[in-house]
């Protein structure tokens, strides 16, 4: 049997559902355009991002380059300070020494701008010009311990030294590396000193009272000679007396420059008697009456003992006498030495007199405080 087929022709209609078997073809089409936008989109953004960051990084490199740029230069200024201060300082005070030896105002401004050039300050030598050195009179102001400095007072014994970097200096003003950059190309600081050369006449009152006999005698001696010796290597001119006491005061030396007779006195000395402190000081304040100029020159009274006041003086007790001493502008110092000695009442006497107390127990710690006074004893930079 013979079958004959016609052609068959399928034309779904619109809305007809696919067979599952078919691909379809818009939708495959669709996804890839889908998936190249969503990459093409993270693209952009991660291109955002990068740019974003590589902005931040520079911002942050700018700020870092700022601040180490101002580190420099803050730390510039704080160097050139510290120089120009030195500087300022050694000058005051080599004018001071200078005017103290000649009382030569030309020769201490000379030796004020040649002892500045030897100063480095920022890469230059510091210059001075005349009108940055200036002369007076210094005094200090027994209830504060300042001094104030007035350029008409007399006699002179002061300098005043000013270290100017300003740019109408004699040295100009210092330069600044990034200065520029803030708006502050320049760096002008100014400084000054004063140094006043405080010479003294200085009185020493010892215990000669029996209870010095022996090895504190050797001890005592031995601090006076170490006391000697340090002033003798002060640039300060010193002048110096001896006074002992023991049941009377006695002047043993008068004020003189030549110290070999402290040391020789001392060395001659006997010790016996009782202790009147109060003597010792009246025979000091002798001593210090035939002195030099109170305008100019510096008193100072160093009063030492081992024991305690036991011999009666009218009434006159150690107090008393410290409280005259220091309203005619006497310094003192007070040193005990021993178990036996009255440090209440030697350190009342030093508070009155504006000075300073110590107490040694050994010989060692004797000589120690006499040769820590006679270094105080110096010249002295006052403001």
């Amino acid at each position: 049997m013979v079958m004959e087929l016609g052609t068959i022709s399928i034309n779904p209609k619109p809305g007809n559902r696919r067979h599952p078997a078919w691909p379809d073809m818009t939708h495959s089409h669709q996804s890839k355009q889908d998936t190249s936008s969503l990459r093409a989109g993270r693209s952009v953004r991660r291109r955002n991002r990068r740019g974003a960051m590589m902005v931040f990084v520079a911002m942050l490199m700018v700020a870092f380059m700022v601040t180490i740029a101002f580190s420099i230069d803050l730390a510039h200024m704080h160097l050139t300070r510290a120089q120009l201060r030195s500087a300022t300082d050694a000058a005051a005070k080599a004018a001071a020494q200078k005017l103290s030896s000649t009382q030569d105002t030309a020769a201490a401004k000379q030796e004020a701008k040649d002892i500045a050039k030897l100063n480095i300050v920022a890469g230059k030598p510091m210059t001075l010009d005349d009108a940055d050195i200036q002369f007076g009179h210094s005094s200090e102001d027994p209830t504060t311990g300042k001094y104030s400095f007035n350029t008409s007072g007399t006699p002179i014994n002061s300098v005043v030294v000013t270290g100017d970097r300003t740019k109408g200096s004699a040295t100009g003003s210092v330069k600044l590396f990034f200065g520029g950059f803030f708006g502050a190309a320049d760096f002008e600081p100014k400084l000054s000193a004063t140094a006043t050369y405080l010479e003294r006449d200085i009185v020493l009152v010892v215990d000669r009272s029996g209870s010095m006999q022996g090895q504190k005698s050797r001890d005592l001696k031995s601090a006076i000679e170490t006391f000697v010796t340090t002033l003798n290597g002060t640039p300060v001119l010193e002048n110096v007396g001896l006074a002992s006491y023991s049941n009377q005061g006695r002047s043993d030396v008068a004020l003189t420059t030549d110290l070999s007779a402290i040391t020789s006195a001392m060395n001659a000395m006997r010790f016996d008697g009782m202790t009147s402190i109060s003597r010792g000081m009246i025979a000091g304040d002798q001593i210090l009456s035939g002195g030099r100029n109170t305008d100019f020159v510096e008193r100072t009274m160093i009063v030492m003992t081992d024991g305690m006041h036991n011999t009666p003086n009218n009434g006159r007790d150690p107090q008393n006498e410290a409280t005259k001493l220091a309203a005619k502008g006497v310094f003192i110092h007070t040193i005990t030495f021993g178990s036996g000695a009255d440090q209440s009442r030697m350190r009342e006497i030093a508070t009155i007199g504006r000075g300073t107390f110590s107490h040694a127990s050994t010989s060692a710690e004797l000589i120690k405080i006499y040769r820590e006074i006679a270094l105080t004893l110096s010249t002295v930079i006052t403001k």
